[in-house]
């Protein structure tokens, strides 16, 4: 694939304006913004379980607060609108489109998302992203929870609104020349988290609605104390938010797509099995949301149905890491900053992924079920697979927005840190979650191996930390001052890319 873009507006000439080049640079800017927020918060996390004891965090209040607040500000304010930035900036043109379908829904669609967050760090509410009840209901501080649901309430209907807009663009706006089969597989993966979104969001959204009324003292859905189920309230939860980790993982695998082709010099090894695995994640995913609650009292029957669903997930992930393998296998390939990235994202995506097969496994998930090996296996996909592919395509798309190349070596400076601190950071959270440490916690007993481990995720995180403030200073000077990029063929890779299946380019 060949992208020829023009060079965007200033941001002071975008800031209203509806078209989806804007709109994607907007969104872009934003969740980076929130990535360094909440970036901030988890190395005060790890600052403080350095030792044992009380480091740098005041009170256990406070500890809670700013784990809620970062788990939901890299979730809802960095990887969803950060996907939506490609997205918007790149599906109208993948699909032969002047814009998006609906391009004044899709600025307001951004714009909700301010106030949303503004809501979230205004709050700073104490009751984790899970927002477990009855404490979330009865023990939870008034003004901070209710902002949290409010705020999550306004990123939801901006996540359905966007949704709507990607599923109308790439399946009723695509050029008439264009099949779906031949959809570039970036856009197939935002069709694909859209639908998901679709079916999934309203399931969280009545939960907020019911947890805001219980508040309220109004009903009693989630209140034992009036006869409600905090149960009910997981199996709601979860079944938002199973899926919602494909939402977020199969944007980062759709930019994985796009890259590997480009630095193999060589086409996707199988265009219709990478489409197909998506449409088996999407539906998959909604097979799996108990493996979460096996600790709950589910029958054994019910435990069996959901490890069978989760393990289904495993051949269509496979069928991805065979494909960008195969893509690479004889390929001419040049290991450029993007092609990094996404070689990195592919191995975190497998180790990852086995972990989570551990998780699916009754027996196995009784000894792992809230410690810390759930927190790596969790942020091991976060980091290591959509971070990894996302800021990868960042990489990739650099020259073709701002018409500039970035620095090289300070780009791949910034993947060997980050790849070498999220192996300490979340394998090593594996093991301590073998060793019994418990996750969501202020303070441990001094046992030695904790300590150990908990110092070695520490200085990882640092790297994490560095290795990040090397890229935005990459990415600020490079914008204004890095050497102009030759739009043709800004990474010296020669040639131009098609897709196999035509011989046009799908593009223009």
């Amino acid at each position: 694939m060949v992208l020829e873009l023009h060079k965007p507006r200033p941001i002071w000439q975008i800031m209203f304006s509806t078209h989806h080049t804007d709109v994607g640079l907007l969104y872009l800017i934003m969740s980076l913004g929130f990535l360094f927020l909440g970036g901030a918060l988890a190395l005060a996390i790890r600052a403080e379980l350095f030792f044992p004891g009380s480091q740098i965090i005041a009170d256990s209040m406070t500890f809670n607060r700013i784990f809620t607040v970062h788990g939901t500000t890299l979730i809802f304010l960095f990887i969803l609108p950060s996907a939506s930035a490609v997205g918007n900036y790149f599906v109208p043109i993948m699909v032969r489109y002047k814009d998006m379908a609906y391009p004044k829904l899709n600025a307001i669609a951004f714009w909700m998302i301010p106030p949303g967050g503004a809501l979230i760090w205004l709050g700073f509410a104490d009751f984790t992203w899970y927002a477990t009840p009855p404490y979330s209901i009865i023990s939870a501080p008034g003004p901070a929870a209710d902002m949290w649901i409010f705020g999550l309430k306004i990123l939801g209907v901006s996540s359905i609104l966007g949704a709507i807009n990607f599923v109308v663009t790439i399946m009723k706006c695509k050029h008439p020349d264009m099949s779906l089969g031949q959809v570039p597989l970036l856009a197939w993966s935002f069709l694909s988290s859209s639908l998901i979104i679709l079916v999934a969001l309203p399931t969280f959204a009545a939960a907020l609605l019911m947890l805001l009324t219980d508040r309220l003292g109004v009903s009693g859905f989630f209140n034992p104390a009036l006869g409600g189920d905090p149960i009910a309230y997981a199996h709601l939860f979860w079944f938002t938010f199973h899926p919602e980790v494909y939402v977020l993982v199969i944007p980062a695998i759709g930019m994985m797509y796009e890259i590997i082709p480009r630095f193999s010099r060589k086409p996707i090894f199988s265009h219709a099995s990478g489409l197909a695995a998506f449409i088996i994640l999407a539906i998959v995913g909604f097979s799996s949301w108990a493996h979460h609650m096996y600790a709950t009292g589910m029958s054994f029957t019910e435990k069996t149905v959901f490890m069978v669903g989760t393990l289904a997930a495993v051949p269509a992930s496979a069928m991805h890491v065979f494909n960008f393998l195969a893509t690479m296998w004889g390929g001419r390939i040049r290991f450029s900053t993007p092609m990094m990235w996404a070689v990195g994202g592919i191995a975190l995506f497998f180790s990852a992924g086995a972990g989570g097969v551990v998780n699916s496994a009754m027996p196995l998930d009784f000894v792992t079920h809230d410690s810390y090996w759930v927190v790596g296996h969790f942020h091991l996909f976060v980091m290591g697979t959509i971070a990894f592919g996302t800021i990868g395509y960042v990489y990739y798309m650099f020259p073709y927005v701002t018409g500039r190349m970035y620095h090289e070596v300070l780009g791949k400076i910034h993947f060997v840190l980050a790849m070498i601190g999220t192996v300490m950071v979340f394998f090593t959270q594996h093991i301590l979650g073998l060793y019994g440490m418990p996750r969501r916690i202020y303070d441990y007993p001094p046992i030695p191996e904790w300590i150990t481990m908990n110092q070695i995720a520490t200085i990882g995180a640092m790297l994490i930390g560095i290795s990040m403030a090397i890229w935005l200073g990459n990415m600020i000077y490079s914008s204004a001052k890095g050497p102009e990029a030759n739009m043709e063929d800004p990474f010296g890779l020669g040639g131009r890319y098609y897709y196999p299946h035509t011989q046009k380019n799908p593009h223009h």
